[in-house]
């Protein structure tokens, strides 16, 4: 996992890595490094064991997404067989083809051909998830790769959460996001290190930050449901006094209003 570190990553995972001690270390992994770390529980895991492995092992950070153990059938054509493989190679493959304030939910995966609970094409083995399957699965912190989905009968990420326990914040979009946005940051402020301190360098990195959100904006990262700014920028003496400024120190503050993701649709009629 750690020669992950530096790479820039914005997704990792240990492929069929399904041991519990490890996942808060992922996790926090995952933190430091800005990388979404895609866990699994094992193979033909029960509901039940898996709510209550997500507690003992005292998962709860946007940093890290755990997948049911329902591992998937998948078709290798290369070697002419059929294998059963971790959903965390499904879950990590959309998530890097959907731009980073986009959730997994309810997306199309392709390759699926059964599940460990559904079974493969002809084994007459054809099990479903209960609506309380799905609320005590994500409620608890877990996501889960299934079919039909919102959508229809396709297979697709069922939850698009991440473990946290804070439903601010316990989105993919949310990570990914927050990932992004801190990473393209980080890079982009490095120029100014070893400026000095002025007027025209608080202007500078302000117009710099602002530019990189407007693109966002731009680009439909950004967005809000009123059609009002959701950004904005502030680097000046307000918040950079000279008590500071003679230590060296620049601050600047950006705020950034993210797009909420369509989880519980109601139709009234």
């Amino acid at each position: 996992m750690y020669a992950l570190r530096g790479q820039g990553c914005g997704l990792g995972l240990l492929a069929d890595c399904d041991d519990s001690a490890t996942w808060t270390t992922q996790a926090g992994f995952g933190l430091d490094e800005g990388i979404y770390m895609i866990l699994t529980t094992p193979a033909g895991d029960t509901i039940a064991n898996a709510v209550t492995t997500i507690a003992a092992a005292g998962l709860d950070s946007y940093g890290a997404k755990l997948m049911f153990g329902d591992w998937l059938w998948w078709s290798d054509q290369v070697n002419n067989t059929v294998r059963l493989v971790s959903p965390q190679g499904f879950a990590a493959g959309r998530l890097a083809n959907l731009s980073p304030e986009q959730s997994s939910l309810n997306k199309q995966i392709y390759g699926i051909i059964g599940s460990q609970r559904t079974g493969t094409p002809g084994s007459g083995q054809n099990t479903t998830y209960a609506s309380a399957d799905l609320s005590a699965l994500m409620g608890a912190g877990l996501d889960l790769i299934c079919n039909p989905v919102p959508g229809g009968s396709y297979w697709g990420v069922r939850g698009g959460n991440n473990t946290s326990s804070n439903a601010a914040i316990d989105g993919d979009n949310y990570t990914r996001l927050t990932n992004y946005i801190a990473e393209t940051l980080a890079a982009g402020m490095g120029q100014y290190v070893g400026q000095v301190i002025n007027n025209n360098l608080f202007q500078q990195i302000r117009s710099t930050q602002l530019s990189f959100l407007n693109n966002m904006y731009g680009q439909g990262l950004l967005g809000s449901t009123d059609g009002s700014l959701p950004f904005s920028v502030i680097c000046d003496t307000s918040n950079n006094p000279p008590s500071r400024t003679g230590l060296g120190y620049v601050q600047s503050d950006a705020q950034v209003q993210y797009q909420a993701i369509n989880e519980r649709f109601i139709v009234n009629v």
